[in-house]
């Protein structure tokens, strides 16, 4: 399976080296200013996407003379997050996904990036400072964990049919609702199994 990095143009995990990363991933996308930092480190990316705002000019016109895609989406109404989702959708359907630079001091853009997650109906995993988030899908997924790590299931209206297993608190076929209910389960095995049928509900655990 194909494996894609979005890098967005915030700060990265303090564990995430994409230097040694690198070759962990078959294509990797620049969130419009994010290919600046990718140069610092003689990343050239694969894509840029974005309103191209942010991107210095010489760093752009490094990408288009090296072979990097440029994806040019003027679209304020949805953020970078989405709009590189979208075309890791598009392209690489089957991807195993990685975000980073979510991260920037404001809790909108941090926010827009979970959401995201369901305004694309995406499987990518958002890597955070010790803590990974993603989209809990209506198939069992697998998720390596910490045994004693902290899991927690936030559901953004009504969710059905979610089962929770290798947790303090298993669930079987529940209906959650927007509210503090899933927050802080523990992680007892090495791998815990979710899903939902229906509905947005996020899955958030340490990492």
């Amino acid at each position: 399976m194909a494996r894609a990095l979005i890098a967005a143009n915030g700060d990265w995990p303090f564990s995430f080296n994409l230097q040694e990363k690198r070759v962990d991933y078959d294509t990797i996308i620049a969130l419009d200013g994010a290919a600046n930092r990718l140069m610092t480190f003689d990343i050239l990316p694969d894509v840029v996407v974005g309103d191209l705002d942010s991107i210095d000019s010489s760093v752009l016109q490094h990408c288009r003379t090296n072979g990097a895609t440029i994806v040019h989406s003027p679209d304020q109404n949805r953020s970078d997050v989405s709009k590189g989702l979208e075309w890791v959708h598009q392209n690489y359907p089957q991807a195993q996904v990685d975000i980073v630079g979510v991260e920037i001091g404001r809790y909108d853009h941090y926010l827009a990036a979970l959401s995201a997650l369901f305004e694309v109906q995406s499987s990518a995993r958002i890597c955070m400072n010790g803590w990974s988030a993603q989209r809990v899908q209506p198939i069992e997924t697998n998720v390596h964990v910490t045994p004693g790590s902290i899991v927690s299931l936030i559901p953004f209206g009504a969710v059905s049919g979610v089962t929770l297993e290798g947790c303090q608190y298993p669930l079987s076929n529940e209906v959650m609702t927007s509210g503090t209910r899933g927050i802080s389960n523990k992680a007892i095995e090495s791998t815990i199994t979710v899903s939902a049928q229906s509905g947005d509900l996020l899955l958030l655990f340490e990492s």
